[in-house]
């Protein structure tokens, strides 16, 4: 099943590295705005399309001014290929009032092929312990708000509670862990992990606070096996208006699949 996002970030390559979209407002966020994690799957999924490897397994995107619904393209560039690593960049740009391009995004990501070696795991930690996704508290997708921005209708999460800063009483603690699923039913993909570590809302809620993505870095580690995913996130200092985030992401097979960090203007 191909699923939302990966119909909503998909592009038509119209030149040479140039790839063309419509941003889809179902990413969006209460202001319009488009969320982050939305924008780095659209420019890593262009810059795959470039490059002679099929997995990515590092991307670090900075963004640079709000994304909007509407026209918008990649301008990808290969930077270098070798035998066993393949390093590219891309930039989303979008129109101004003049017609002129402004970059949105700015993203370096590299490439490899994760089957051409062994797993071979050693993990120093474990997916977060969730009770059956059915048996948890779900929220988002069809029982988000009629006034929920409409990414949360895309998604759906379950956790044995909901977060204190959902039933109007933030925790004072800034963690949580939750399963994730695309509200469609469909699968993540090795490239749907670039939106999942950014597809929650962020973990200063329960301080009291809001945030907005600056630079969000994302390994990709495994492509995910079916199901939903058991998520980690964590915020654990904040200084000079800014945090930073990170989030683990577990497929249901037990094997880490993404792990990120983010900075974050607090708001």
């Amino acid at each position: 099943m191909i699923g939302e996002l990966e119909i909503d970030s998909s592009t038509e390559r119209v030149g040479e590295g140039v790839h063309a979209l419509s941003l889809s407002p179902r990413w969006g966020l209460d202001d319009g705005r488009l969320n982050g994690g939305y924008q780095l799957a659209v420019a890593l999924r262009a810059l795959a399309a470039e490059v002679p490897m099929p997995d990515p397994v590092v991307a670090s995107a900075t963004f640079l001014r709000p994304a909007m619904p509407g026209p918008a393209r990649v301008r990808t560039e290969v930077v270098r290929a070798g035998r066993r690593l393949a390093t590219g960049t891309a930039r989303l740009v979008q129109y101004g009032a003049d017609g002129a391009e402004r970059d949105v995004l700015r993203l370096e990501a590299t490439f490899a092929d994760l089957a051409a070696s062994p797993a071979d795991p050693h993990d120093l930690t474990s997916p977060p312990d969730l009770p059956p996704f059915d048996a948890c508290r779900v929220f988002g997708g069809d029982d988000a708000p009629a006034t929920a921005a409409p990414v949360s209708r895309r998604v759906r999460f379950a956790a044995p509670e909901l977060p204190g800063w959902a039933r109007g009483a933030p925790s004072g603690d800034p963690r949580a862990e939750f399963w994730f699923a695309f509200a469609d039913g469909s699968d993540a993909t090795l490239l749907d992990l670039a939106f999942v570590v950014d597809g929650a809302a962020p973990v200063v809620l329960d301080l009291g606070r809001g945030s907005s993505t600056v630079q969000l870095t994302v390994h990709l580690r495994e492509r995910p096996a079916p199901g939903p995913l058991r998520c980690r996130t964590v915020t654990q200092h904040l200084a000079h208006g800014l945090h930073e985030e990170d989030v683990e992401v577990w497929d249901s097979a037990g094997a880490l699949v993404a792990q990120s960090r983010q900075l974050a203007l607090l708001l």
